[in-house]
C-alpha cells in the first residue's frame, strides 16, 4: 500500500511541476517493443501529433508520459493543433504561454486509468484530469463516434505500453473559469447585475470552501441570458428588467422579484446538456421538471419534435432554447437561453427523486454519480457531514448509512438512475429522515424504486412516513423474487396522496427489520 501511494502522489507532484525529473530515471518504461506514451506518438509518424509531442518537450512532461503507469490520453492531431496555434495568434508551440501549454496537457490527461474506445459512456467520464476536471462524453449519430465536451472528437485510439492515446479533431478548452469570470466580458452584463444586486456574485465565484474542517466543492447549472436576448425582449438596461419584474429594493430576500428571479436560473446541481435531454423509455411524455434555487420554483424541461425546450407552452407553441451547450466551469456549468426565461409554475409531471440527490454529496464525496465503475463503490456517511440526513440506528453501533455506486458489470443494480443507491443498515425501528425536493401542487402514486436482492422471504422491510403520517404498506426491497435479484419498482399502497400546495416534505423511513436496504428513488406519478 505505502508503494501505491508514493506512486500516486509521484504521478501528482509530477503532472504540477514546472521540470522534467525523470530525463535519466530508471522508473522510464525502457523497452522499445513496446514504446510507452510520449515515445510511440514521437515515433509513429502515421499519427501526425508531432506538435503535440512539442508541447510535452515543452512543459517537460514528456517523460512524465514515459513512466510504468497507466494514462488516459486525448491527443489534438496537427491540425487540431495548428488551429488552436493560431487561434492563439502564435506560430509554434515555444510561443505559447508555458502556464497555459501545462494547463493544456493536464487537462488533455486523465493519470491512473486506462479508457479504452469501448470504456466511454454517455454523461461524464468517472476519472477527472490532472487539472481536477471531469470531461464529458456524447455519441454522434453518424456512426456513434465519441465526442468530448461537444467540441471535439475521438478519429482513432491507439494503445501502448501504459496508455490509451485517443486522437482528437480539436483541442479540448481547459476549465480555468468559475461561473461568475464566464458571464464576464461584456455579453451578459444586464444578467450578471441582477446576480451582482441580489448578493450571489461571491458565491458563483466560489469553487471549494472549507467549512468545520470539511472541503465542500460546489456544481451549479446557470442558465445564463444575454444583452442580446434582452435587448431583443425590450430590455436594455439593468434598470428595465427590474422594471418589468417589478422588484423592489430589498433585492437580498428570497421573496424579491429579482432575487426570485436570478435564483429562477440556477439550478444546485451539475447538470450536462445530455442528461436534461435524457428521458426514460416509459417516459412517453417526454417532459420532467427540475427544482430550481428559487423557494418552491421549478422548471420544466421537455422534448417537443426532438427540440428541447425549457417551460414549453402547449398553447402558444413557444419555449425557451438552448443555444449555447455546456460551458463547463470549475463550479458548475453554463447553458445560454434564446428567452429572458421568467418564472413559470409548470404542470405537474412524474418525479424521480433520487434519495442521493444532494448538494452536500456531491460537494463532498470522492465520487458521486459516476458511470462506467469496474467495481461496487461504498461510502458510509458521517452524520456530521452528511447533514442532508438524520438518522438514528438501533442499536447505535449499526453502521446507518452509505452511498453505493454499482459496478457497470452488475446488470440489475447498475439500472439505478446515475447508477447509486442509498444503503440503510439502520437495525429495526432505526430510521432515517430527508426532505424531498419541491414537488408540485397534485395527486400522486407512490413508488420506491430499488434493488432486490435475492432472498428466501421477504427481508428489508421500511416503513414510509410522510410529513408525520404513515403511508401505504410496508416495502420489502429484499426477496420479492424467488428467482433472481433485480431491480424494481414497488408502489408503496394502493391509494394517492394529495399535495395542496407546491413545496419540500419531509420523508421518514422506518426499518422494520435488521436487513440493509438498496433504495434508489421515490417516485411521484400524477
Amino acid at each position: 500500500m505505502k508503494k501505491i501511494i508514493f506512486i500516486f502522489s509521484v504521478l501528482v507532484l509530477t503532472l504540477a511541476s514546472c521540470v522534467d525529473p525523470y530525463a535519466d530515471d530508471s522508473s522510464l518504461i525502457k523497452d522499445t517493443n513496446v514504446l510507452p506514451a510520449a515515445s510511440y506518438m514521437d515515433s509513429i509518424d502515421s499519427l501526425h501529433v508531432s506538435l503535440w509531442v512539442d508541447v510535452l518537450k515543452y512543459t517537460n512532461l514528456y517523460n512524465t508520459l514515459n513512466l510504468a503507469a497507466n494514462y488516459t490520453c486525448f491527443v489534438p492531431s496537427n491540425d487540431a493543433m495548428q488551429k488552436y496555434l493560431s487561434s492563439k495568434g502564435v506560430q509554434k508551440v515555444a510561443d505559447l504561454n508555458i502556464e497555459d501549454a501545462k494547463t493544456l496537457v493536464k487537462y488533455h490527461t486523465i493519470k491512473g486509468v486506462l479508457y479504452s474506445s469501448v470504456s466511454f459512456e454517455e454523461g461524464v467520464i468517472p476519472d477527472t484530469t490532472a487539472t481536477g476536471d471531469y470531461l464529458s462524453t456524447t455519441f454522434l449519430e453518424n456512426g456513434g463516434a465519441v465526442q468530448l465536451n461537444l467540441e471535439a472528437t475521438i478519429q482513432k485510439t491507439v494503445k501502448t505500453n501504459n496508455a490509451y492515446i485517443h486522437i482528437l479533431n480539436n483541442v479540448l478548452t481547459p476549465v480555468t473559469q468559475t461561473l461568475w469570470e464566464k458571464l464576464q466580458g461584456g455579453k451578459f452584463t444586464i444578467f450578471s447585475q441582477a446576480i451582482e444586486t441580489i448578493g450571489y456574485k461571491e458565491k458563483l465565484n466560489t469553487i471549494t470552501e472549507l467549512k468545520n474542517g470539511v472541503q465542500y466543492k460546489y456544481h451549479y447549472t446557470l442558465f445564463a441570458v444575454s444583452d442580446s436576448v434582452y435587448q431583443a425582449n425590450g430590455i436594455n438596461d439593468f434598470n428595465a428588467l427590474k422594471s418589468l419584474l417589478n422588484a423592489t429594493d430589498n433585492y437580498t430576500s428570497t421573496d424579491n422579484a429579482l432575487n426570485k428571479y436570478v435564483m429562477y436560473h440556477l439550478l444546485n446541481q451539475q447538470i450536462s446538456y445530455s442528461s436534461l435531454a435524457y428521458f426514460t423509455l416509459t417516459d412517453t411524455k417526454r417532459s420532467k421538471n427540475y427544482n430550481t434555487m428559487a423557494t418552491n420554483q421549478l422548471i420544466n424541461v421537455s422534448e417537443v419534435n426532438k427540440v428541447l425546450y425549457i417551460n414549453y407552452n402547449t398553447t402558444t407553441k413557444l419555449g425557451t432554447k438552448l443555444l449555447v451547450l455546456n460551458r463547463n466551469c470549475k463550479n458548475g456549468v453554463v447553458h445560454v437561453v434564446d428567452g429572458i426565461m421568467p418564472v413559470t409554475t409548470p404542470k405537474p409531471t412524474t418525479v424521480q427523486w433520487e434519495f442521493t440527490d444532494y448538494s452536500v454529496l456531491a460537494s463532498t464525496l470522492p465520487k458521486y454519480k459516476t458511470a462506467g465503475l469496474t467495481s461496487v463503490y461504498t461510502f458510509q456517511l458521517d452524520p456530521l457531514v452528511a447533514t442532508c440526513y438524520k438518522w438514528l440506528s438501533v442499536p447505535e453501533s449499526k453502521p446507518g448509512l452509505y452511498y453505493v455506486i454499482a459496478n457497470k458489470n452488475d446488470a440489475q443494480p447498475y439500472k439505478a438512475l446515475n447508477y447509486d443507491y442509498l444503503r440503510l443498515n439502520l437495525g429495526t425501528y432505526g430510521w432515517v429522515e430527508m426532505t424531498t425536493p419541491a414537488i408540485m401542487a397534485g395527486t400522486y402514486k407512490l413508488y420506491c424504486e430499488h434493488y432486490n436482492q435475492l432472498a428466501t422471504e421477504a427481508q428489508g422491510k421500511i416503513w414510509f412516513i410522510i410529513d408525520g403520517v404513515y403511508f401505504g404498506n410496508q416495502v420489502a426491497t429484499r426477496g420479492a423474487s424467488k428467482t433472481a435479484s433485480n431491480y424494481t419498482k414497488t408502489q408503496i399502497g394502493t391509494g394517492t396522496i394529495t399535495f395542496a400546495t407546491t413545496t419540500t416534505h419531509t420523508i421518514r423511513i422506518l426499518a422494520a427489520d435488521s436487513f440493509t436496504s438498496d433504495i434508489d428513488c421515490l417516485t411521484f406519478t400524477p
